[in-house]
């Protein structure tokens, strides 16, 4: 977890809905440079928030599924539709027993410590993978003339999971000025396959 806390140090990172309004910006914007750039659904989360309020978050954390699902389809016969498992759908916090959830709960309510420290782990959880990862030579175009239209999958996968687009997160780091988009779509595959992003399609 740690390499993907560190990529958020060097990255810059910010609300969705601060780069679609504010994309243009000079300073804080999105620059027209070639880059790799990453989606990372954190939900938004108050230091201060009471753990029966934390509970409901983490379970509509637990439920969003950002995952693609990929169809296998034999010569003849059989077809079969492969999805990476998620956690599972049993009510409790991120798919936990009955047993492990009580324990989990009673630790955030027994100490504002180990509710500071839990959030913290949170969010390197939530860092450590993207749901979504590509490249661009120029990463306001990409970004604001396809995602932010609408011409990709990614924000119908949002909306249909019902997050939102306050707790999407999305970052970005530039490559060299030199690099060409060959040299590009290398460097998001050799990230991408380390990670595997739920809604990143690559071919074998």
């Amino acid at each position: 977890m740690y390499g993907m806390f560190y990529m958020k140090k060097l990255s810059t990172f910010q609300k969705l809905p601060f780069y679609e309004k504010y994309f243009d910006d000079p300073i804080d914007g999105i620059p027209k440079k070639s880059g790799v750039y990453y989606w990372v659904y954190w939900p938004t989360i108050k230091k201060n928030i009471s753990v029966q309020d934390l509970e409901k978050r983490l379970l509509e954390y637990s439920k969003s599924n950002l995952l693609f699902s990929e169809k296998m389809k034999g010569v003849y016969k059989f077809q079969a539709i492969i999805s990476e498992q998620w956690y599972r759908d049993n009510g409790n916090v991120f798919g936990l027993s009955d047993d492990k959830k009580d324990k989990l709960l009673d630790y955030l309510k027994s100490d504002q410590k180990n509710l500071d420290f839990f959030l913290d782990y949170f969010e390197r959880v939530c860092f450590s993978r993207p749901f979504y990862i590509g490249k661009a030579n120029n990463l306001r175009s990409r970004l604001v003339n396809n995602h932010f239209k609408g011409k990709s999958e990614i924000l119908k996968q949002i909306n249909l999971c019902k997050i939102p687009t306050t707790d999407i997160h999305l970052g970005f780091e530039l490559t060299n000025d030199d690099a060409t988009e060959k040299v590009n779509v290398i460097f998001e595959e050799i990230f991408s396959r380390r990670i595997k992003p739920g809604l990143t399609k690559k071919p074998n």
